[in-house]
């Protein structure tokens, strides 16, 4: 009996390494121009998302290249931090205030805000 299913699961293996090979080998077909003009334009949408916003930082993580802060409504969204951003995220700590450009769900840009004038000259008296 354990024969039968060890040459059962052989066969099953091997159809499925064949299957898989036929997929790979064949070559995708080439899209018509519509298709194309019409991927260059979404992309070119999601670019115009890209959006400053000014929020708290709530915490980073370095190493998964992740910040979550608190934007002004209250919500804390995570976000994933991409290019020059990256670099940023060793630069600013939890309570920071950043303006980041956000374009879906990623960190375009992260960029500690100055502390305000009012608020240092108060601490003064």
């Amino acid at each position: 009996m354990k024969k039968i299913v060890l040459a059962l699961a052989v066969a099953v293996a091997t159809a499925a390494a064949a299957n898989a090979q036929t997929a790979a080998s064949k070559a995708p077909a080439a899209k018509p121009a519509a298709q194309t003009k019409s991927a260059a334009k979404t992309h070119e949408a999601k670019a115009e998302k890209a959006a400053p916003m000014k929020a708290e930082v709530v915490s980073t993580d370095a190493s998964a290249k992740t910040i979550t802060v608190k934007d002004a409504a209250g919500s804390n969204v995570t976000l994933t931090a991409t290019g020059a951003a990256v670099a940023e995220l060793s630069k600013v700590k939890a309570g920071d205030m950043v303006m980041v450009t956000k374009s879906e769900n990623n960190a375009t840009k992260i960029t500690k805000v100055k502390e305000t004038t009012t608020k240092a000259h108060k601490e003064k008296k």
